[in-house]
Parts: structure tokens; C-alpha cells; sequence
């Protein structure tokens, strides 16, 4: 993949992994309770609820994608592979975090004031509860953001990286004591000294 590729899979990994957070922030699962004598009531367990790594894992996807901008060579290769894992071990937790999401609707419905206090009714409803788009979502979002971050580490060496003005004076000095003295002082710098 030429430097083309560069711009567009930053693009593609802070936002899997922006949407990624943005969606373990939403309901996950959600239940209406209906108890007789008692007020209507909908339960919601969000991803951050049930499983709060995945949103710890989208940031250090997003993070790690940011931080493709500002590297280059093997640190660029290592943050690419730490994207790439992140995203992984996000999108397995979805996959596998069935029961923590029912653990916490069942927690989340003893705490409603339409429930009677039955423990048995509050498994059932669990059971039965709905699952939102938005935990497929994190899913996605976060498959998205491995496939950046294995593209960085395919192809991250051969894009461009920030130019000298950004790296410190110190290393700037260092590269540029073997130069040639010309080029010195086309840089302003006196050879001399």
C-alpha cells in the first residue's frame, strides 16, 4: 500500500475507534418491566455497564491510532501492533460478554421500582431482554479499528512521518553533526564552533 493508504486508514481507525467508545456508552440490552400496581418501567445496561473494558479498549485504539501520526519506523510498527490487539481483545469481549451484560441487566432490574423484589422474575426478564444494535455496533467499530492497526503494521514503515521541525533540538544536533559544513550553514548553524 503506497502513502495513498496512509491518511485514509488513520481516518478508518479513530473512527472505529471513536464509534467503538461512543457505542459501549449506549444501552446494550434493555428490558421493559410492567409489574401490576406499580409504574412502568424500561431497564437499560450500556456497554460500560456490563463490560468497561471495551470502552478502555477503544481509547487505547483511538489512542494508539492518534499516535500513528506522530511516529515513524519500528515505534509506528509497535503502535499499530498494540492497536491491532486492542481492538482484538474489544471485539472478543462483545462477542463473549453475553453473561456480563445478563449479570448486569438482572443487577440493574433488582434496582428498578417496577420490580417486586423476585429474583426468578428478574433472571427471566434478563433472558428475554432485548439486544440493541449498538453492542454490534461496538463490534464493528472495533474490527474496523484492528484492520487499521494491522495495516499499520504491514505498511506503517514505508509512510510518511512528521518532518525534522518536530523532532527535539538535541536529536536535530546530534543527525546534524555529520554533515557537511555547507549544509550547516545553509541551516544558519556555524561549523566552527
Amino acid at each position: 500500500m503506497s502513502a495513498r493508504g496512509y491518511g485514509p486508514t488513520v481516518l478508518l481507525g479513530v473512527v472505529g475507534g471513536a464509534a467503538a467508545f461512543f457505542s459501549a456508552s449506549q444501552p446494550w440490552s434493555r428490558v421493559t418491566v410492567e409489574t401490576e400496581g406499580l409504574a412502568r418501567d424500561v431497564v437499560s445496561v450500556t456497554g460500560n455497564e456490563a463490560l468497561p473494558v471495551v470502552g478502555g479498549l477503544a481509547l487505547v485504539a483511538l489512542a494508539g491510532t492518534v499516535a500513528v501520526l506522530a511516529s515513524a519506523g519500528r515505534v509506528r510498527t509497535a503502535v499499530g501492533l498494540v492497536v491491532t490487539l486492542a481492538s482484538l481483545a474489544g471485539a472478543v469481549a462483545v462477542t463473549l460478554g453475553g453473561d456480563a451484560v445478563h449479570d448486569a441487566l438482572v443487577t440493574s432490574l433488582a434496582e428498578s421500582p417496577a420490580m417486586a423484589g423476585d429474583a426468578a422474575l428478574q433472571s427471566r426478564l434478563a433472558d428475554d431482554a432485548a439486544t440493541t444494535a449498538w453492542r454490534w455496533a461496538s463490534l464493528a467499530s472495533l474490527l474496523m479499528s484492528a484492520v487499521a492497526g494491522a495495516a499499520v503494521v504491514r505498511w506503517g514503515r514505508a509512510w510518511p512521518s512528521m518532518g525534522r521541525r518536530y523532532e527535539s533540538v538535541a536529536q536535530q544536533r546530534t543527525e546534524s553533526a555529520d554533515d557537511d559544513p555547507w549544509k550547516a550553514l545553509d541551516r544558519g548553524e556555524d561549523p566552527t564552533v
